[in-house]
């Protein structure tokens, strides 16, 4: 796709209501998105997902699950462009290398910042466009960071707009001045017409930082597993446990922790089925040879959504160990503490407000602090032995009988009905 030209067609009267949802990935493994995309579908709802390209997924139209999804990308000559400067050497010949590195210095953050712009510039124009194109009923927006265009959306096509808040935006480090987030945030949640975020910590900060009432908690959780035989490994298969930890690979998860942890248990072995850089798999391996424990620790790829629970359910525990190091992970309610409990695993989570709570009051497994290298292994360690196990996982099968998306999906079901209902006359 370039520039703002797109083959999805413009709306037409006599075609059912579309829904746009807005997300600011590739889309292919956000199984957030296409649960939400299920449930538009089954009310009678034409859905596109808009995401975006990534180096490693530069198709701009394709189809996943059934489902339409167009990527957003800069122009083309924009990102050539980009690219050119990215390539420019940073220094001069008299220059000493390491003082203006691609990336860093003034030079180098100037730069990013511009890109940054220029991108964001980019995206919320096709955005618009897309929008004006489409005429959307409902725009389901993702994050902050898609608001602008569902904002646009509800101004220029009286779309219902959903703003979804998967974390505390403003509270994530990020490299814009943290009160103009807070300020567009007192925006979205008084413009959209329902706001809903996965964890009840997280909607208890906003309805006390912007003084409305609680968002509703719609939590990530995965569809119940249909029982498929799950060959047998670890404890079950009569082979030294293994722990399992699903997701992208990324500082600030626990995952040096949880490696440290892993030479006190030297009975356990560890894999990792997600994605990460290759700078930081380089940093995982290195951690792991200094531990001792490169032999047991393994890397998958990741899987589709719908194949997470049985691609994991054969371990003996799940590892969670967020680490608090900004308010919004805090507070957060991780999509893998579901996951693990859709495929049965009893699960090891850091320490804290909500995960902790959670894990505790249902009796899914075992907390730690993420930084206690000892209280990790221990918590490994108790989750090892052959009856806890099997306590804790009869547990956490009757916790994923209660909580998975066929129950949680009537929540965000009747925040759709409920939109539909307030539209007044047919939709323009």
């Amino acid at each position: 796709m370039s520039g703002t030209k797109s083959p999805v067609p413009a709306a037409r009267a006599d075609e059912p209501r579309r829904a746009l949802i807005l997300v600011s990935n590739t889309v292919t493994h956000d199984s957030r998105v296409l649960r939400e995309a299920a449930s538009l579908r089954d009310l009678g709802f034409d859905v596109l997902i808009a995401g975006l390209v990534s180096p490693d997924e530069q198709r701009t139209e394709l189809d996943v699950n059934g489902f339409a999804v167009v990527r957003l990308t800069p122009l083309e000559s924009t990102r050539r462009l980009l690219r050119r400067r990215e390539s420019e050497p940073a220094t001069a010949p008299h220059e000493t290398p390491t003082a203006s590195a691609p990336g860093t210095g003034r030079s180098g953050k100037r730069f990013s910042a511009l890109r940054r712009l220029v991108v964001t510039s980019m995206y919320y124009t096709q955005g618009v466009a897309l929008v004006r194109r489409t005429s959307p009923a409902i725009v389901h927006a993702n994050d902050y960071d898609t608001m602008w265009i569902g904002i646009a959306a509800k101004l220029l096509r009286h779309s219902r707009l959903v703003y979804d808040s998967h974390e505390l935006w403003p509270d994530r480090g990020r490299p814009e001045w943290r009160a103009w987030l807070v300020a567009c945030e007192w925006l979205f949640v008084r413009v959209a017409d329902a706001t809903i975020t996965v964890s009840p910590g997280c909607a208890g900060v906003m309805a006390a930082r912007y003084r409305v009432p609680p968002p509703v908690v719609v939590r990530n959780v995965p569809e119940r597993m249909a029982n498929p035989p799950i060959p047998a490994e670890g404890l079950r298969g009569g082979e030294p446990p293994l722990a399992i930890y699903v997701g992208g690979l990324a500082p600030e998860r626990g995952i040096e922790q949880t490696i440290q942890a892993l030479a006190l248990v030297p009975e356990l072995r560890l894999r990792f089925v997600g994605y990460g850089s290759e700078a930081y798999r380089a940093q995982l391996d290195a951690c792991a040879a200094t531990a001792g424990v490169a032999d047991r620790i393994e890397y998958r790829l990741p899987v589709e959504p719908a194949a997470v629970a049985t691609t994991i359910a054969s371990a003996d525990m799940g590892i969670s160990l967020i680490e608090p190091t900004c308010l919004s992970y805090r507070m957060s309610l991780p999509n893998k503490l579901f996951e693990y409990v859709a495929a049965g695993l009893p699960i090891v989570g850091s320490d804290l407000p909500v995960i902790g709570a959670l894990i505790r009051d249902e009796g899914l497994g075992e907390v730690a602090p993420s930084n206690d290298i000892a209280a990790v292994a221990a918590a490994m360690r108790r989750l090892t032995d052959p009856s806890r196990n099997a306590e804790v996982r009869d547990r956490v099968r009757s916790f994923g009988e209660r909580v998975n998306w066929e129950q949680e999906r009537h929540v965000l079901e009747g925040i759709y009905e409920s939109l539909v209902a307030r539209s007044r006359g047919p939709h323009r």
